[in-house]
């Protein structure tokens, strides 16, 4: 296994910004490549996110580092990364412009691909690029000899754990896209259209949809000496503003800290015990046996319990193995909440020992 780099990062120099999204004008874009594809010539244009937030915010340096990442998600969530423009015969034909993906924050694909006429005008949006992350090969952190060591890696920046995304990665994926317009065979199921609201089967998501502002999120991955006790224990901080997308995503964390079940689901009730059989794709990939239990008197959720359905990749291909969950829930406003989130080994029937934990805080409107 290759070691990870650290890099310790600091920003200095402050240049004139100006945040409006990709129009005709490149002015505020760097080119940074340029290839042949068919008859085609495509110029490569990157905008860098950091440089464009220390414009924004002269004192960017100065703020923590939980401040730091969050205004580099909603940057990156409603801003142009790369514009990659298509020419012949010294024409510009179109602009495949790669901005963020506010409506799958927590999916796997945080960008899609907006396919523009060489007037501007919109063609279409892909919104299954299947391309997200935070830091960036063309980002000027990078270009120095020992920045360069970081790309493709995983390396510490603002507390965190985070990879340095391969331009390669981009230019493979949004290539192909274009070869596939050219050719005019873009399949359906790849361009955006409007998803299908999934409505809530019990109250809680009810009042979270309609209350909670946002939450902080404390994700601890929790290690063990030989007797039980803690002896490792790695914290990390995430926020989240849009409990719905979250929850509805396929990312493991978000579908964990407030399962999104459906008013279609099957569900079989005995009692204060409610087993949830899903017809989401999501609920499906990590949960399974699910049993939510409510309070005899309110009714309301108190806790659901399960297995949790962990998935691996490697070179004999996918696997997978349960571990078991709960998330317990409790008063928040008017509704009880998912607040302690937890999965371990099978044999750990009271989760004396989780491998995991989440710990969820909530603003309500």
């Amino acid at each position: 296994m290759k070691k990870l780099l650290f890099l310790t990062l600091f920003i200095f120099h402050v240049v004139c910004l100006n945040l409006s999204s990709f129009s005709q004008n490149l002015k505020e874009f760097k080119k940074v490549d340029k290839f042949k594809l068919s008859d085609y010539t495509i110029e490569v244009y990157f905008k860098d996110p950091l440089l464009e937030l220390i414009k924004a915010y002269p004192n960017f340096d100065e703020k923590d580092n939980q401040a730091k990442h969050k205004l580099l998600s909603d940057y990156l969530r409603h801003n142009s990364l790369y514009v990659f423009q298509s020419i012949r015969k010294n024409k510009v034909q179109k602009n495949y412009e790669l901005l963020g993906n506010p409506k799958n924050l927590r999916g796997r694909s945080s960008f899609s691909l907006n396919v523009q006429t060489a007037d501007g005008v919109l063609e279409k949006n892909i919104d299954k690029v299947n391309l997200s992350g935070e830091f960036f090969e063309h980002m000027v952190l990078f270009q120095s000899e020992r920045g360069k060591q970081a790309i493709g890696k995983g390396i510490q920046i603002w507390g965190y754990f985070v990879k340095i995304e391969p331009y390669e990665t981009f230019k493979n994926r949004i290539t192909e896209l274009i070869q596939m317009d050219i050719e005019n065979s873009i399949p359906v199921d790849l361009l955006a259209k409007n998803p299908e609201t999934i409505e809530p089967l019990f109250d809680y998501q009810r009042f979270g949809l309609s209350r909670v502002k946002n939450r902080k999120v404390t994700i601890s991955v929790l290690q063990y000496d030989s007797l039980g006790n803690v002896l490792n224990k790695y914290p990390r901080v995430e926020n989240d503003e849009d409990l719905y997308l979250s929850s509805t995503s396929k990312e493991l964390i978000w579908v964990m800290a407030f399962p999104w079940f459906s008013a279609q689901d099957s569900v079989v009730k005995s009692g204060n015990q409610v087993k949830v059989n899903s017809r989401l794709e999501n609920i499906n990939h990590y949960l399974k046996d699910i049993s939510v239990f409510l309070n005899p008197t309110t009714r309301q959720v108190e806790r659901i319990s399960g297995k949790l359905i962990i998935h691996g990749y490697g070179s004999e291909g996918h696997s997978t193995s349960d571990m078991l969950y709960v998330a317990e829930f409790a008063p928040i406003g008017e509704s009880t909440l998912p607040k302690n989130i937890k999965y371990t080994g099978l044999n750990d029937r009271e989760f004396k020992k989780p491998a995991l934990t989440i710990d969820v805080e909530y603003e309500l409107n």
